[in-house]
C-alpha cells in the first residue's frame, strides 16, 4: 500500500495527462466498414474476410488508450489572469475542481497482439486461428483523493473506496467458423485462454478523515498477485516485495466464445448482430495482501498553499507513506473467476447499387466493462475505387462525446496492409516543450477533455479468390 499510494501522490497529474484507462479491450470498429479488412470477424464472428490470408507477428496489432480526465480536469486558467494553474493553486476552488471531476475517474490501456493468424475463405464458408497475446492495465482514481490533495483539514471524510488498480495479461487462442446458408450467414468462434499473470488492489470501505493535524483511516481491502513464478513478501521497512523464487506456470484457464449474425435481405444490404467476449478466466492467486484495518497518524501537513505543487505532492507522497500498507498474509492463496469485459454490437451495411465501389454504413455498440462501461454509434463512408485499395472514414457519438475513425487497407502482389484508428476527442490543446518542436503545432497536442483512441495495424499474406461481402 506504502508503494501504491506513494506512486498515485506523485504521479496524480503526470498520469491523468497521459490519460490510459484500462480494461477496455474493445474491437476496432472502423474495420467494419472497411473493405478487404482480413479481421472484421472479430467485430461479429458471421463477416467473412475476403480472401484467404497468412499473418505472423505482425498480422495485427491493436492498442487503445482512453480516459475519463483530460486536462481541463487538473490545470486551469488563473483568476487573476496570468497563465495557467493546477487544481491545487489556492486560486481553484474545490466546488470548481469538482465539478470536473466524478467519484471515480478510470484510465487506461490495453494491448491485442497477434502472434499466428491464418484464415481460410471459400465461396459461403470460412475458417480462421488465431494466437493472440492480450493485456489489460486499468485503474480508477476516486475524485476525492484530488479534494484530499487540495484540502488537507476537513470534517468530512474522504472516501477513497473508489481507488482501483489491475493489470493482467493472457494468452488468446481462437478458432473461428462462419457459414452462409441463402441470405443469412451464421458464426461463431471458440477461445481458449491461458493466464499468465493478474494483480490487483480493491477496496470495500477506505476512509479517510483529516482534522487538527490527525489522520484517522478507516481501510478494508486487499491486494492479489496471480504470477506463479513469483513469492510475495514485506521486507524489513513493511514494503511489498517479490523474489524470483517461483515455478514457471500458468496463472489462470479460462474460455470465451464470440457469437454473430450477418443477414441480407437483399443482394446490397446486410444487417449484422453479435457479442463478443462472452466468458473469463478462473485465476490462481498465490500472492494475497490485506490493507491495514483502522488508525490513527499524527503530523499530516496540509498541502495545497503557497509552494509549488510539486512540493505538495512529494509532502502528500511521504505523509501517505504512513497512512497505511499492504501486508502478506503468510500461506494465504486465493481464486476467482474474472468475467472478460464484453461486447454487443448492431450493425448495417448498404452498397450502392449502381457505384458498387460505394458503401455506406452505421454501427453501434455497448461495450460492459466493469470499471467503465459504454456505448458508441456511428455511420461510415467507404471508397474501394480499385481492387487493392479501399479508404472508409466514420463519425458519430459515445458515452463521452463526439468519435471519428479513419481506416485504409492496401494490397500490392499477395501482401496486405491496413492501418486505422478510432478516436474520440472534443477539443485539443498545445502544450510546450522546450527543445521540441511538433510539427504544425510547435508543441505536443494533447486531449483538453476526456478521450479514447484505438490505433490498429497489420501486415498479411494474400491468397486465394476474392468474395466480396
Amino acid at each position: 500500500m506504502k508503494k501504491l499510494l506513494s506512486a498515485i501522490a506523485v504521479l496524480t497529474v503526470a498520469s491523468s495527462l497521459l490519460s490510459v484507462r484500462a480494461s477496455a479491450q474493445d474491437k476496432f470498429q472502423g474495420g467494419f466498414f472497411l473493405d478487404n479488412y482480413n479481421y472484421s470477424y472479430r467485430i461479429n464472428p458471421a463477416i467473412m474476410s475476403e480472401k484467404s490470408f497468412f499473418g505472423l507477428g505482425l498480422g495485427s496489432v491493436e492498442m487503445g488508450l482512453s480516459s475519463g480526465l483530460g486536462v481541463s480536469s487538473l490545470i486551469y486558467p488563473n483568476a487573476n489572469g496570468d497563465g495557467l494553474v493546477t487544481f491545487l493553486n489556492p486560486n481553484v476552488s474545490t466546488e470548481e475542481m469538482m465539478t470536473h471531476l466524478g467519484k471515480d475517474n478510470p484510465f487506461g490501456l490495453d494491448a491485442n497482439i497477434n502472434i499466428l493468424s491464418v484464415g481460410k475463405r471459400r465461396e459461403n464458408k470460412f475458417y480462421s486461428f488465431e494466437i493472440n497475446l492480450r493485456s489489460d492495465l486499468g485503474s480508477s482514481i476516486p475524485g476525492d483523493l484530488f479534494r484530499f490533495l487540495k484540502e488537507g483539514n476537513s470534517t468530512t471524510p474522504y472516501d477513497l473506496s473508489a481507488l482501483y488498480i489491475g493489470a493482467k495479461a493472457y494468452t488468446e487462442i481462437a478458432f473461428g467458423t462462419a457459414t452462409k446458408m441463402d441470405n443469412l450467414t451464421i458464426g461463431f468462434r471458440l477461445k481458449g485462454l491461458v493466464g499468465l499473470a493478474n494483480a490487483d488492489v480493491r477496496f470495500e470501505k477506505a476512509d479517510v478523515l483529516f482534522n487538527e493535524g490527525v489522520i484517522a483511516t478507516d481501510i478494508e481491502g486487499k491486494a492479489r498477485v496471480a504470477f506463479p513464478w513469483a513469492t510475495f513478501y514485506n521486507d524489513d521497512n513493511g514494503d511489498l516485495n517479490a523474489r524470483m523464487d517461483g515455478k514457471p506456470a500458468p496463472a489462470g484457464y479460462g474460455g470465451a466464445v464470440d457469437i454473430g449474425f450477418k443477414w441480407n435481405p437483399f443482394e446490397s444490404l446486410s444487417l449484422t448482430g453479435g457479442i463478443n467476449d462472452l466468458g473469463g478466466i478462473f485465476w490462481k492467486y498465490n500472492g494475497v495482501a490485506k490493507a491495514a484495518d483502522q488508525f490513527t497518524f499524527d503530523g499530516f501537513n496540509k498541502i495545497g498553499g503557497q509552494s509549488g505543487y510539486e512540493d505538495d505532492l512529494n509532502q502528500a507522497k511521504d505523509d501517505f507513506l504512513e497512512i497505511a500498507n499492504l501486508q502478506v498474509l503468510e500461506g494465504v492463496t486465493d481464486s476467482g473467476f474474472e468475467r472478460l469485459a464484453f461486447t454487443a454490437n448492431l450493425g448495417a451495411k448498404y452498397r450502392l447499387p449502381i457505384l458498387s465501389f460505394i458503401s455506406v454504413g452505421a454501427l453501434g455498440i455497448y461495450h460492459f466493462d466493469q470499471i467503465a462501461p459504454y456505448w458508441d454509434a456511428r455511420g461510415g463512408l467507404t471508397v474501394s475505387p480499385f481492387g487493392f485499395l479501399s479508404l472508409t472514414a466514420n463519425y458519430g457519438r459515445n458515452t463521452e462525446g463526439n468519435v471519428l475513425g479513419l481506416a485504409a487497407s492496401v494490397t500490392l502482389l499477395f501482401v496486405n496492409a491496413y492501418i486505422g484508428v478510432d478516436t474520440f476527442v472534443d477539443r485539443v490543446g498545445i502544450i510546450p516543450v522546450d527543445g521540441f518542436k511538433f510539427p504544425k503545432y510547435g508543441g505536443v497536442p494533447v486531449p483538453i477533455d476526456p478521450f479514447r483512441c484505438k490505433l490498429t495495424f497489420g501486415l498479411n499474406m494474400q491468397f486465394g479468390t476474392r468474395y466480396r461481402n
